[in-house]
């Protein structure tokens, strides 16, 4: 006998329903092999030769050339020479001289007084950073003295205020004010950057000896100084998040976005990101998260999703650094398969809304907030690693939303991180503790935080 209608129209609706997944799954999972495919093809084509020699930067990473790099910060100003005129307003003396009443100094934002880091805020105020025409995002950013020159890439692509917190122990300040020098004597777009120096309390910044004078708008003379630096010759761990943090909370707009000064920003992200939100008005509890790439170093960081996209397809672009060969959780966001197979919608615009939940529990996104969503937490260092987890571990307690962003995006440079063959031991004997400590510090902020909120079980530590 036949069964009743109903239970045959379930049976087959339960059919199809099973086949739809099981057809998605499939395509989900042939895009991402068709990456991988690429990728490692990528990989041996751009290979590491047996006579290659490769040598480690004072971070730890791979700065082998293997050929010449497209991407040089400055490179787009060769032949440029610095003018007497500069386009920013410095204070303090700078960039001659140094001098400030200990009242100027003020305590880090999350630690405060029993931090073991000082700041002394805007040594430069951007001239154009509160221009009412320009878009109200601020873009913060964070380097190490040798580093800091890539403010000038970052300044001529992004269209709101800059607020740059920059490491400068004792006359490693020296290096950072001449690379600013010369950066606001060559680049006009310098007049929306306001700069921070971070220093341990025992270590002042001091300008030392004056470095030769060139007109060079490259830098070339000032850039790659890092193990000139006193942090590389004493040791000091990198304070990340107290670079993050001062930069932030130091913001003139409500909306920041925290971001390093590796990263650059995706042609007109501001302006299209204020489009879009239709003059909304910012509110805690959401953020707009920005996928991040990284571009093959003989290549030009590409300034729209068409390029990415191009790029991607031949294997020369792939989601972020450390990432994609040492920590491919970190960066790998929700809807990246979405994102890759959409083509350029020519605006900004949300792909998906979704939580830093599991299993996305260890993504450390970068992402448009405000001035007041949850600090860093400061005591972690840069070398212990996962310094961000905290605040994503706060945000998910929080409920906070996160919105994917299409058409948007920031890309690495220069070149696509690789796991180093060459690690010395006395670099792998020195990251170790810092490691250990970062890992205790984040179960301590854990445990301070599950008493503090509500509690959540999707929020997998």
């Amino acid at each position: 006998m036949r069964g009743p209608p109903r239970r045959s129209i379930i049976v087959w609706l339960t059919l199809a329903f099973f086949l739809l997944f099981v057809c998605r799954l499939l395509l989900d999972r042939g895009y991402r092999l068709h990456l991988l495919s690429i990728e490692n093809a990528k990989e041996r084509s751009y290979g590491i030769k047996k006579s290659r020699v490769q040598t480690l930067n004072y971070r730890g990473e791979d700065v082998s050339t293997g050929g010449t790099s497209a991407y040089i910060a400055g490179a787009y100003m060769a032949g440029r020479l610095s003018g007497n005129e500069s386009s920013c307003i410095w204070y303090y003396g700078l960039p001659r001289s140094l001098s400030y009443p200990s009242s100027k100094i003020n305590w880090t934002p999350e630690i405060g007084e029993k931090s073991p880091y000082r700041v002394l805020p805007f040594a430069i105020r951007g001239k154009d950073r509160d221009r009412e025409d320009a878009p109200p995002i601020t873009l913060c950013t964070h380097a190490t003295a040798d580093q800091v020159y890539g403010i000038v890439e970052l300044a001529r692509r992004w269209e709101g205020p800059l607020s740059l917190a920059v490491f400068a122990p004792g006359l490693d300040a020296g290096l950072a004010v001449a690379l600013l020098d010369r950066a606001c004597r060559c680049e006009t777009a310098m007049s929306k950057v306001s700069v921070h120096l971070v220093f341990p309390a025992g270590r002042v910044p001091a300008l030392g000896r004056a470095y030769k004078e060139k007109d060079d708008c490259t830098a070339s003379d000032l850039q790659w100084r890092g193990t000139e630096t006193e942090r590389w010759k004493s040791g000091m761990t990198y304070p990340i998040n107290v670079a993050r943090n001062v930069a932030r909370t130091s913001a003139s707009t409500a909306r920041v976005l925290v971001s390093d000064i590796e990263l650059l920003p995706s042609e007109r992200l501001a302006s299209g990101f204020v489009a879009m939100v239709h003059g909304r008005p910012p509110k805690l509890g959401v953020v707009f998260v920005l996928p991040v790439f990284e571009i093959d170093k003989n290549e030009q960081p590409p300034s729209n999703k068409r390029e990415l996209l191009s790029a991607v397809k031949a294997g020369l672009a792939v989601y972020f650094h450390r990432y994609r060969f040492l920590c491919p959780h970190c960066q790998r966001f929700p809807g990246l398969t979405r994102w890759m197979v959409r083509t350029d919608p020519g605006k900004v615009k949300p792909l998906i809304i979704t939580r830093r939940e599991y299993p996305h529990h260890r993504w450390e996104p970068v992402f448009i907030g405000m001035r007041e969503d949850p600090l860093y937490t400061e005591n972690m260092s840069w070398e212990g690693k996962q310094d961000k987890m905290a605040q994503m571990f706060e945000m998910c307690l929080l409920n906070y939303r996160l919105v994917v962003l299409d058409g948007a995006f920031l890309v690495h440079t220069p070149g696509i991180k690789r796991k180093p063959q060459i690690v010395g031991v006395a670099r792998k004997e020195f990251l170790r503790p810092h490691e250990k400590k970062n890992a205790k510090l984040y179960q301590r902020v854990v445990k301070r935080l599950l008493a503090q909120y509500p509690t959540n079980r999707k929020c997998t530590q």
